[in-house]
């Protein structure tokens, strides 16, 4: 197989298993949602903040490390010695590192809640420092399954995960267990998922092993690390605590939680594929030159828009209904916050967001990332400290979204001198044309007719097959290569294929 059709078949287990873990995903959001209500969501957020940053610290670029180097590695060293000698360092690094972190949050935790005039808190510190082990040995051990392309153990694992986490959240919540049975929901679902990922890893493991050359590898771990901790910037989370630090309602700190959640939902067909694209292009890039990652670079990215702009053009035009048809009355006023984040969010996302840092570092422009990554911070930080006092949840959104925009653009900017980028701009605005044609009847039977979300969605798809039909998007090389991976596709995608 190319790299491209090794991307498009682990690709199909990933989006296949990312809708059926966002499906009981999306149930556990309106589970929770609707259980905690908005007062009590905005206190669910601002805790979620302290194990998400104590998890950055703690990341210290072993999970850029495995997704870069060790196919490197196997292709270098067919024996598996040296790739597995960087996956056991990198894994008694991680467990040793949790332990000291974890007591480092019970320790800080009093002094962080008193800075965000939050004592009240202090009853959840033992349940939050279970949910920063989970979550940060649950990134590492499924950044090796990805990085090994085992994208349909991943699928399953986190399926099975995700129905679980809805199953317990519904015991606790028929407990009337709070804000403290949400997170056990969370905690214990992944930690089934780790045990699993613990006893598939346990064979790959064993053997023989040899310490591999570290020269480039401890750049790459300091530099990834380096734009985590800046990163921090750039995250929700700390908008969270400047939106406390401001004194912010827990209202308008729930509604901004629920629409940058929904938003990044949106993009679930992607989630994955990052790691996954480095790994084929980095191992593209090790065998071949520019010229072939130009031609794979495009091919994912063009193939990337086709499953996420008409998701991302359907929720902007639709944001408050979906808000109020899912969540409840008492949300509705997260609809304008949604809409407004999704025009941020899914102009970086078209834009290649999930790929530019990882092109980067195939590139060794690691000081780019470096310096965007800080540009991007300062950038969003300054804009949050200057519009959430003005303009509270929405100013947070205004601030996050154009850091996001900016550092796309500059990162692209970058990447365009070293590799052509220009053949996927075509596929990208084909996409985007159908999908703002799509939205016109759908839309327009919204507003004159009947305004009902499931409805209107069903319009817009149809409109979006109608289209394909017509204008046929594909060509025949494009099919050939689905062909050669998967033998039935030809049979439904001729009708969109160009003769």
């Amino acid at each position: 197989m190319s790299p491209f059709q090794r991307f498009i078949s682990n690709i199909s287990w990933n989006v296949f298993g990312k809708v059926c873990v966002q499906i009981l995903l999306f149930g556990v959001s309106i589970l929770l949602t609707r259980y905690l209500g908005k007062e009590r969501l905005g206190v669910y957020a601002t805790l979620l903040v302290i194990p998400s940053f104590v998890r950055l610290l703690n990341q210290f670029g072993l999970e850029t490390l495995i997704n870069k180097k060790l196919p490197e590695l196997m292709v270098e060293d067919p024996t598996g010695r040296q790739g597995r000698y960087l996956v056991r360092k990198a894994l008694g690094i991680r467990a040793v590192t949790t332990l000291i972190f974890g007591a480092a949050l019970y320790k800080g935790l009093p002094h962080y809640l008193d800075f965000v005039q939050m004592p009240e808190l202090m009853e959840y510190r033992l349940v939050l420092i279970a949910y920063f082990i989970i979550i940060t040995l649950n990134s590492i051990l499924s950044t090796l399954f990805m990085t090994r392309l085992e994208y349909k153990t991943v699928t399953l694992s986190e399926t099975v995960c995700a129905f679980l986490n809805l199953c317990f959240l519904g015991i606790f919540i028929s407990l009337d267990f709070g804000i403290f049975g949400v997170l056990y929901a969370y905690i214990l679902s992944t930690a089934i998922n780790i045990l699993v990922y613990v006893g598939l890893s346990l064979k790959s493991l064993k053997g023989e092993t040899q310490a591999p050359d570290w020269q480039e590898m401890r750049p790459l771990a300091q530099a990834s690390y380096v734009i985590t901790l800046l990163s921090f910037g750039l995250i929700t989370q700390s908008d969270i605590l400047l939106m406390n630090y401001f004194q912010v309602e827990p209202a308008g700190i729930g509604f901004y939680h629920l629409a940058t959640g929904l938003g990044g939902m949106l993009a679930f067909v992607l989630v994955g594929v990052g790691p996954l694209a480095l790994s084929i292009l980095s191992e593209t890039y090790v065998k071949g030159s520019t010229e072939g990652l130009s031609r794979i670079w495009c091919q994912i990215v063009g193939f990337a828009s086709f499953l996420t702009v008409p998701i991302f053009v359907f929720a902007f035009f639709n944001a408050e209904s979906l808000i109020y048809f899912v969540y409840g009355e008492q949300f509705g006023p997260a609809g304008k916050v949604l809409a407004f984040y999704v025009l941020f969010v899914g102009c970086a996302t078209i834009a290649g967001h999930d790929f530019v840092t990882s092109t980067l570092f195939i590139l060794h422009r690691r000081n780019t990332v470096v310096r965007v990554t800080i540009e991007g911070s300062l950038i969003n930080i300054g804009l949050n400290l200057i519009l959430i006092p003005l303009y509270q949840e929405m100013g947070a959104v205004a601030g996050t979204g154009l850091a996001m925009i900016y550092m796309v653009f500059r990162q692209l900017f970058v990447i365009q001198k070293h590799v052509n980028i220009f053949p996927a701009l075509p596929t990208i605005g084909k996409c985007l044309l159908f999908s703002l044609l799509a939205v016109v009847p759908a839309q327009t039977f919204a507003i004159f007719i009947l305004d009902q979300v499931l409805l209107t969605a069903l319009l817009y798809a149809l409109g979006f097959f109608i289209l394909m039909v017509i204008l046929k998007p594909f060509n025949r090389t494009q099919a050939e290569v689905l062909s050669a991976i998967h033998p039935k596709v030809p049979v439904w995608i001729n009708g969109f294929v160009r003769q």
